[in-house]
């Protein structure tokens, strides 16, 4: 195994972390499917309300590519489907009738795998309703069927704060990534990575696998990101592009391959100071958060994530698992919380990257810190806070003011084709000026597309 020390970034300590304890959640009343989930996506809605669907019966497809589909995760009713403005699909929301009936799906002949052609396998995964757990880098969207990646990346490691561990989410799963991995080697000529902690043992059911070359890292968030991993590892040259998935995610791909039914069951971690039980679950896709929290929703002033505190989602208490979510994050919002005297405290209480804050005299203590902003935004100055947690070759100050300034080609030059939204999370944390960076790396990004 090649190992990887990671020097620049930061380890953001919450309070809340999740036991590796795995218990079957219970069974949903109802699940619900976001097309807005999906932002590279023109959903077209083919249920309508009172259908009786089937686990694995299409509900949606994309317009822009018809073969992209995206498959019911259980039996029973449809019994909302929501609309937006213009007609854009928003949920669709099924009432499960008990015990699945698998509706007949695309899948593969696991002994025949090598034999099976590229293109074939992969209109077999968009059918399979599986497309959306792969992600292409650079831009980080769906992938583009027709472009051959130069490798593909499955992280067997999380750093963020919170985060589900690869390692407790795909226990007992050996079977399942190995057909994965099978899978995966037949859509590339180059080579599958796995990347893990370098400084923990490495659980077997990622130390068996066969046909990946494993790596190693170590060091602060954003150790473990595909991101980081991929600017180590082996850099993109120009006009490459990998694909990239979670290792739970390569064994739900493996899962299809070894059953031919459309897998349901993910693995979710509960974490936060807020959550009413911190631990894992087997949980249906698209099942109610409040399957997670207890059996109700969570009240009062809280708030719940579907995914990570760095780049999850927030949602509504009553709201429904995302796709790709293996994380539910419970925090206090600290809405009607002031402090009194504010800034002009000495702070031992708050987290922070800045020295001007006493918490880095204290680096063992874990936070149990609340979704205040503490502090309006301000101009950017560049006093080098975003490039002491960014571990990427690049300069993220003079990236985001040439995004601002629509230069996109000075953006480029910059790097703006290594990063995505989660590269740079940490430097909205760390930022004095309260600037959202992602959502103006997400900007540039589509400007790139756009023009492209």
């Amino acid at each position: 195994m090649k190992t990887h020390t990671i020097k620049r970034g930061f380890d953001i300590r919450l309070a809340g972390a999740p036991d590796a304890k795995l218990d079957p959640a219970v069974e949903p009343q109802r699940v619900g499917v976001a097309p807005p989930e999906f932002p590279d996506v023109r959903a077209k809605v083919v249920v309508a309300e009172g259908d009786e669907v089937k686990t694995g019966d299409v509900l949606f497809f994309d317009k822009k590519d018809p073969d992209v589909q995206f498959l019911s995760p259980a039996t029973g009713t449809v019994s909302r489907v929501e609309l937006g403005a213009r007609r854009v699909p928003q949920m669709v929301e099924i009432t499960p009738s008990g015990e699945d009936d698998f509706a007949a799906i695309e899948t593969v002949d696991r002994e025949n795998l090598s034999a099976t052609e590229r293109g074939e396998l992969i209109t077999k995964l968009k059918k399979a309703g599986l497309w959306p757990l792969l992600r292409q880098r650079p831009v980080g969207k769906l992938c583009k069927a027709g472009v051959l990646p130069a490798s593909i990346y499955i992280n067997g490691m999380d750093t963020e704060p919170l985060a589900a561990d690869p390692a407790v989410a795909c226990m007992g799963l050996g079977a399942e990534l190995q057909a994965g991995v099978d899978l995966l080697r037949r859509l590339t000529d180059g080579k599958v990575y796995l990347t893990v902690h370098s400084e923990r043992a490495v659980p077997y059911e990622f130390g068996s696998l066969e046909g990946v070359e494993v790596h190693g890292f170590s060091g602060p968030h954003p150790a473990g990101l595909v991101g980081t991993h991929i600017s180590r590892v082996a850099p993109l040259r120009e006009g490459q592009v990998v694909w990239c998935l979670k290792a739970q995610q390569a064994a739900i791909l493996g899962a299809w391959v070894l059953t031919g039914n459309y897998p349901t069951m993910r693995t979710v971690a509960v974490s936060g100071t807020g959550a009413p039980s911190r631990q894992y679950y087997r949980v249906r896709q698209g099942a109610p958060l409040a399957t997670l929290t207890g059996g109700k929703p969570v009240h009062g002033d809280y708030r719940v994530i579907n995914g990570t505190v760095l780049s999850g989602i927030a949602t509504s208490p009553d709201g429904f698992l995302s796709y790709g979510a293996n994380t539910v994050t419970v925090l206090p919002s600290g809405e009607d919380k002031r402090d009194l005297f504010g800034w002009a405290l000495p702070q031992f209480g708050k987290h922070s990257a800045s020295r001007s804050v006493l918490s880095w005299m204290m680096p063992k203590k874990e936070y149990d810190l609340d979704a205040r902003l503490n502090g309006g935004k301000r101009a950017i100055v560049n006093i080098g806070a975003w490039e002491n947690v960014v571990p990427l070759d690049i300069y993220p100050t003079y990236l985001v003011r040439a995004i601002q300034a629509g230069d996109i080609e000075e953006a480029l030059n910059l790097g703006l084709l290594e990063v995505t939204e989660e590269d740079v999370a940490l430097c909205t944390f760390a930022d004095p000026c309260k600037i959202e960076v992602g959502d103006i790396i997400r900007r540039g990004l589509d400007l790139y597309e756009k023009e492209a």
